[in-house]
C-alpha cells in the first residue's frame, strides 16, 4: 500500500506519518507539507491512499482530489480537516472518509478498514522480490517438506506433478498457480499465508 498525506503543516504530516508506522506498518508512506508538490509525488508514485487536508494555501485540498482522481479514479481519498462546513463538498470527490482534525489513532484505524477502494495486503515489494531471486515462497515450500520429514518424490506424488517441477519451485525458478498452491497448503497442513510470509 502507498499513502500520500499532504498537510500544509508539517508537524502535522509528521504526526500521521508517525500513526500510520503503528495503523499499517508495512505501507509506504510520504509526506509533504508543500501543496503544489502534491501532483507530481501522485504522478510519480500512484498512492492508493491520500490523507488530506483540505483549507490549504496556494489549492484547496478538494481541487487537489479531483485531479487525483482524473489520474487514479480508484484512489482512496481520506480527508482531515478543522472544518466540518467543508464535509458536504467532500464527497463531490466520492471520498473515503472526512475526518475532523485532531484525528485519534482509532479514527484512522476506522478509515482505513473502510476504504472505497480496498486495497491488497500483499506489497509490491514482496511481489517482486518473488521475481528478484529472494524466493520467499519457495523456501517457504522447502521448509514446511523438509519439517515433516516429506521427500520431493512425495510431495510430487501427492500434488501430480513432476519432483522437477518442485525443485523448481523450492529454488525460485518458478511459483506454483493459486489452485496447486492451496492445494500444497493442504497437503503440508499449513496455512497458505504462511508459505508467503
Amino acid at each position: 500500500m502507498k499513502i500520500l498525506i499532504a498537510d500544509d503543516n508539517q508537524l502535522i504530516v509528521e504526526d500521521y506519518l508517525d500513526e500510520m508506522s503503528k495503523i499499517v506498518p508495512h505501507a509506504q508512506c510520504i509526506g509533504t507539507s508543500d501543496p503544489t508538490d502534491v501532483i507530481r509525488l501522485f504522478e510519480e508514485y500512484r498512492f492508493d491512499v491520500v490523507i488530506m487536508d483540505i483549507d490549504m494555501p496556494e489549492i484547496s485540498g478538494i481541487t487537489l482530489a479531483k485531479k487525483i482522481l482524473a489520474i487514479k479514479p480508484r484512489t482512496n481519498i481520506i480527508y482531515v480537516t478543522g472544518y466540518e462546513k467543508f464535509a458536504l463538498q467532500s464527497w463531490d470527490t466520492f471520498a473515503s472518509s472526512f475526518l475532523i482534525k485532531p484525528v485519534s489513532t482509532e479514527k484512522f484505524r476506522e478509515a482505513f478498514e473502510h476504504l472505497r477502494h480496498p486495497v491488497s495486503k500483499i506489497p509490491d515489494e514482496y511481489i517482486e522480490s518473488e521475481y528478484a531471486g529472494e524466493n520467499r515462497i519457495g523456501k517457504k515450500i522447502l521448509k514446511c517438506r523438509e519439517e515433516r520429514s516429506m521427500t520431493r518424490d512425495e510431495l510430487s506424488g501427492l500434488l501430480g506433478v513432476t519432483p522437477q517441477t518442485v525443485s523448481r519451485w523450492e529454488n525460485g525458478k518458478r511459483i506454483p498457480d493459486i489452485i496447486t498452491f492451496l492445494k500444497l497448503a493442504q497437503i503440508l497442513a499449513v496455512d497458505p499465508g504462511e508459505l508467503m510470509c
